[in-house]
């Protein structure tokens, strides 16, 4: 029986004392290499929603010049560039609300 990605989260998360290569062992026993990726999205996933705390990526035309201050301690910010946005910020909290100020967007309402 193949273990689920979502069960190799669950035991990340919950285990007292982490021994990566233990893990990756176990992972690697199981024929499971496959599912790494899906199984850290899924632990940090888990983690944040156990500790109360988001994942916010921050998506904008360019680097910023300034670091912005954004969420609360705990929370992981993430901040991708995308030159198609033309100018402006995206905001993903969690995978799921979104903001959008770019004026790609702008531009798409207006031109529709």
């Amino acid at each position: 029986m193949k273990t689920k990605a979502k069960d190799y989260a669950k035991a990340l998360v919950e285990v007292k004392k982490f021994d990566a290569k233990q893990f990756l062992r176990i992972v690697q026993k199981n024929g499971d290499t496959k599912k790494l990726k899906d199984i850290v999205l899924l632990a940090e996933k888990m983690m944040l929603a156990k500790t109360g705390n988001h994942k916010i990526i921050l998506e904008t035309a360019r680097a910023m010049s300034k670091k912005m201050s954004i969420g609360k301690k705990g929370d992981v910010v993430e901040e991708k560039i995308n030159p198609s946005l033309i100018a402006g910020v995206k905001i993903m909290v969690n995978g799921e609300k979104q903001l959008d100020f770019s004026l790609s967007k702008k531009l798409n309402t207006i031109f529709k």
